[in-house]
Parts: C-alpha cells; structure tokens; sequence
C-alpha cells in the first residue's frame, strides 16, 4: 500500500499504530515525514505521459468498436461481406492495442530504469570501491512504486516486502554489513550512508582502499570473480 502524502485527522487516527509515527502535524491535518524529498518532475510527466497514451488508445478503441457495430446496417452486410470487413477492422483493433502496448512498455521501462537502476548505481558509487559488485545486491532491495501521483523509488525489506526505509538507511546498511567490507569505502566505513566525515590530511576524499581478498567473505569474491569474467 502506498503511503499518502497528506490525508486528514480522522484518517491518521484509523492508520496502524506503526504507520502513525510515519507523519507529523500540518494545519488541519497530517503529511508524510519525508526527508530530502526530492523534485519528480520528470517522473510525474512520465506517469502523466503514460495516463495520456492510455486515453488515445482507448479513444482509438472506442472509435473502431463504433465503426465495427455501425457495419450491422452496412450494405455490405447484405451482400455477404460483413465477415471479410469484421477481419479487417478487428485487425486495425488489435494492431492499435499492439501499438499501445509497445509504447507503454517501453515508457514503464525507462521509468524503472531511473527510480530502480541509477538509483541503485549512485548508491553502489557512494558507498563501495568496487560498484559493479555492490550493484546487483542493492538493486535487488529497490522496487519503482507507480502507485501514487508521482512514480518513487521505494526500498524492500530483506524479505523482498515494500518497506518504509529510507535510501540513506540502506545505504547505512550496506556499509556496515560485514560481508561486504573489503569493498566500503574508507570515508564512508566511518561515517555511514550520507557521512560529511573528512579524511586525513593530503589525502583524496572517498579513497578506495586496496582490495584485500584474505577479508573478503565467499559470496564477495565470487562476485568479484564474475565482474572480472564479464569486463574482460
């Protein structure tokens, strides 16, 4: 279920206990605690893009169907020929919704790859010396959630489940797994997801750390090893 931005007194007094802490006070009524909420401008024209394709094809349907109904006191139903014109337009109406289809495929598609993908990517880049092997993991625990007014990343649960988590408490998971610690990187070992931590003098901030396999876990190394195989 996802979660609304605002709603009013009575309906936060219906909510589950463990979702009322999720909103705080506003005027008459509650809004969602969001930190950092981001501008989805893009998105929501996406999703408005994906509402207003649906309407043309669904009005293209509509207006085929209607043609296909008038064709009962056509004069060609008369001369034994509705069947030949039947074929002919339920294919322009099946070739339409093909279309549809395609293009609302393609438009979910790209929309996933933005709140899922590079996403996950910034995350991988931020927290980890080697990105291409913290990457599957953390996309993993990402889902695109086109639910609400605007499409949003939302984080899973280690169950796979839709969570409340924020991106900064997954970040601040990885980083402290211990499964994955040969690969943090120095700053962000210290501080966490998000630290403004600074490193010591003269040295470049966010340093990379030398891989050390004697510490990496298995599933790490495998990882590594299959990155290697894929580059090369």
């Amino acid at each position: 279920m996802a979660l609304k931005k605002k709603m009013t007194k009575e309906d936060h007094a219906n909510l589950p206990d463990h979702l009322k802490s999720e909103y705080i006070e506003d005027g008459e009524g509650y809004r969602l605690d969001i930190d950092g909420d981001e501008d989805n401008g893009a998105l929501k024209r996406a999703k408005d893009r994906e509402v207003q394709l649906r309407r043309d094809a669904e009005a293209k349907l509509k207006a085929a169907q209607e043609q296909l109904d008038a064709l009962g006191s056509d004069d060609a139903r008369k001369k034994g020929d509705i069947q030949t014109l039947e074929k002919s337009w339920q294919k322009k109406i099946d070739d339409q919704k093909t279309s549809y289809e395609d293009r609302l495929g393609k438009l979910t598609s790209h929309t996933k790859s933005q709140l899922v993908d590079n996403v996950a990517m910034q995350i991988a880049s931020k927290i980890s010396s080697a990105p291409a092997i913290m990457l599957p993991h953390i996309k993993a625990r990402l889902a695109a959630d086109f639910d609400g007014d605007s499409p949003v990343t939302r984080v899973l649960g280690a169950d796979g489940s839709l969570s409340s988590m924020s991106i900064d408490a997954l970040s601040a998971e990885f980083v402290a797994n211990k499964d994955f610690s040969a690969i943090i990187l120095a700053s962000k070992a210290t501080g966490g997801a998000g630290s403004t931590s600074r490193s010591p003098a003269g040295s470049a901030p966010d340093s990379v750390k030398p891989l050390n396999l004697a510490t990496m876990s298995p599933k790490v190394l495998s990882d590594l090893i299959t990155a290697s195989k894929t580059e090369h």
